[in-house]
Order: structure tokens, then C-alpha cells, then sequence
């Protein structure tokens, strides 16, 4: 499904957001009873087409004073379309039970806190075609933030699925890359700085990619279909995952990268022979090379693509800006 505040060619499944909680951060005060964290809490906000789900891991505590039974909170989610909240509540312990249906409207309220003051508090809601999704989140995140008595987490993990519209690819001269249409990406970002940091100048330390397809061209020619791979901040590249395409694919075993290392390293002068090492080490030397090819093709790319997500600019949320890396 196109989504209003990224370009035409990216269908998004859903976004995440999630970061650690400290042990005892009270997020929410009623009466005698507290909704709290227990130990280091991951917090997960996950925003789709029609839902804002929030989750615990592990679940917050819902305390109460003996000899009521305290209660555990996993998840609310949110239906954008019906307004319908509905949280996940149960009995940790305790003599006497009794209060879920207070513990779940608390519950409901903590998720109408969330949303407060921001267009998805007026169901029905559509994210996708919200043209200020990024400041609506931005505000989600500081109800957050405000309504656990300013308990500020420092980093964050976003991580969404997409699939693409259009084939996207990059190139200089004839080293390049293209990514089919219809390929599936699944990213995990992560990022440093506090909430205020992270909306005035977020700064990206690493992204983790699995691609069902990413094929690299070299020297004109398809070599290599990288699956998963991390991109570092200002440009680094790590490949995990690659296999042999052309003539080398249709090679077996170690000789498949044998003839893959041959190809990407034609020309460079490499005094190293494949043949005479194990295969790992092969492998080894086949993703530094790929690596060391892709990289100023995407150096490139966000350079020429730097405002391709409404509201950011890539150079600098990567560390890349002109000509030169910026850590």
C-alpha cells in the first residue's frame, strides 16, 4: 500500500519503533495502582494501515496493594478505522482477583494519552494518506515520554518490511546495482540520540537489510545477488549473505566463489589466490570485495536521492554528505 509521506515506488507493510524502558518507570498513575516496568522493558510501537499496536517485552506490571492480585499488560492495540482499543491483561499473582475491567480501561486510557493531540486520536484515521505522518509519530513519541514522568530513552530501533513498486538501481560507470520490482526489503535501523536528538538531526549507526533480491553488477555484468547485508554510518558496507550469479553461479560449492572473487577482482592487482585457501576465507574475501564495490555506488545514490523521504534528508542522516564522509 502507497503511503502519502514516502515516494510512489515503495509500498510499506508497517514501522515499528522500539526502544528500552529502565526497571521501575511508572508510565501511568490511577488510584492506588501504577502501570509499570518490572526490569528493562523493550517497548515496540507498530503503525499499519489500520492499527497502532503497542507492546512490552517483557509485559508491564499493573501493581496493586495487597491482597489484590497484580496484572500484567503485553500489548494494546488501536483500530484506526472503529476507535475500538483493545489490551492484552491478565492475573500475575495475588489472593484476590478482581479489577481487570478497571486494569483494561486504564489501559485503553494509557493508549488515548498516546494519542492525544495528534489526527489518529479521530478515528476513522488513515496513516497512509496522512501527509505529516512524521510529525504525528513525533508526537506520539513525547505523549510517551511526558506521560512516563519524562523517562527519556536514549536510541531507538526502526524497523519496516516494503516491497517495490518500480526496480531500483544505482551505478557509476559500469559497477552498479538494481533491486527488482517486487522485491521484499525487511530493515532494522538503528538510531542514536534522545527523542529531541533524534527529530532535530537524527543520526543513523547502522541498518541492517534482507533483501529477497539485490543483484551487484560489475564490469557491466550481473556477478552477485546479495540477501542480507549492513550499511554503517557514511557509507560502510558489510555483506552477510551473497550468492554467485552468471558463471560462477552455475559453479559448485567453493569453486562457485572461487569464479565470483575472479570476476569482481579482475583488474585490481589482488596478490592473493582463492584457489589456495579454504572456503571461508574464500567468502571472506568475495563480500570485502563486494563490499568494497558497492559502497561509492551508494554513496552515490543518497546523494542523488538525498530527499527521497519527505521531511529527511539522507545525507546527513547517514553521514553522508558532498563529497566527503561525515561520521
Amino acid at each position: 500500500m502507497a503511503w502519502r509521506f514516502l515516494p510512489s515506488w515503495l509500498d510499506l507493510e508497517s514501522i515499528s519503533i522500539s526502544f528500552d524502558l529502565p526497571a521501575r518507570t511508572v508510565l501511568k498513575r490511577a488510584g492506588v495502582a501504577s502501570l509499570a516496568t518490572s526490569s528493562a522493558t523493550a517497548l515496540r510501537l507498530t503503525l499499519g494501515p489500520s492499527l497502532l499496536r503497542v507492546a512490552f517485552e517483557p509485559y508491564l506490571v499493573i501493581d496493586l496493594p495487597p491482597p489484590l492480585g497484580d496484572m500484567g499488560l503485553q500489548q494494546v492495540e488501536y483500530d484506526f478505522r472503529s476507535g475500538a482499543m483493545s489490551p492484552n491483561v491478565f492475573y500475575t499473582g495475588g489472593v484476590v482477583r478482581v479489577g481487570k475491567d478497571s486494569a483494561e480501561d486504564e489501559a485503553r486510557a494509557f493508549m488515548r494519552g498516546l494519542v492525544t493531540s495528534t489526527p489518529m486520536a479521530m478515528p476513522p484515521y488513515d496513516p497512509t494518506s496522512d501527509p505529516d505522518l512524521v510529525l504525528t509519530v513525533r508526537q506520539v513519541l513525547s505523549n510517551l515520554e511526558s506521560g512516563s514522568g519524562g523517562a527519556a530513552p536514549r536510541g531507538a530501533r526502526v524497523s519496516a518490511r516494503v516491497t517495490l513498486r518500480e526496480e531500483l538501481a544505482g551505478a557509476v560507470g559500469r559497477d552498479g546495482f538494481r533491486i527488482p520490482a517486487g522485491a521484499t526489503i525487511a530493515a532494522s535501523v538503528d538510531v542514536e540520540g534522545t527523542r529531541e536528538e533524534i527529530e532535530a538531526a537524527p543520526r543513523v549507526q547502522r541498518i541492517e537489510v534482507d533483501c529477497s533480491s539485490a543483484v551487484l553488477r560489475k564490469n557491466g555484468a550481473d556477478q552477485a545477488d546479495l540477501r542480507r547485508f549492513v550499511v554503517k554510518r557514511g557509507g560502510d558496507i558489510a555483506v552477510e549473505q551473497v550468492e554467485p550469479l552468471g558463471a560462477a553461479g552455475q559453479a559448485a560449492g567453493v569453486e562457485s566463489l572461487v569464479r565470483l572473487f575472479g570476476a569482481l577482482a579482475a583488474g585490481g592487482g589482488v596478490a592473493l589466490d582463492p584457489k589456495h585457501l579454504g572456503p571461508s576465507a574464500v567468502e571472506g574475501l568475495v563480500k570485502e570485495e563486494i563490499a568494497r564495490a558497492l559502497r561509492p555506488v551508494l554513496v552515490d545514490w543518497v546523494q542523488q536521492n538525498a530527499e527521497v523521504v519527505a521531511g529527511m534528508d539522507l545525507r546527513k542522516v547517514l553521514g553522508i554528505e558532498g563529497g566527503n564522509d561525515v561520521a
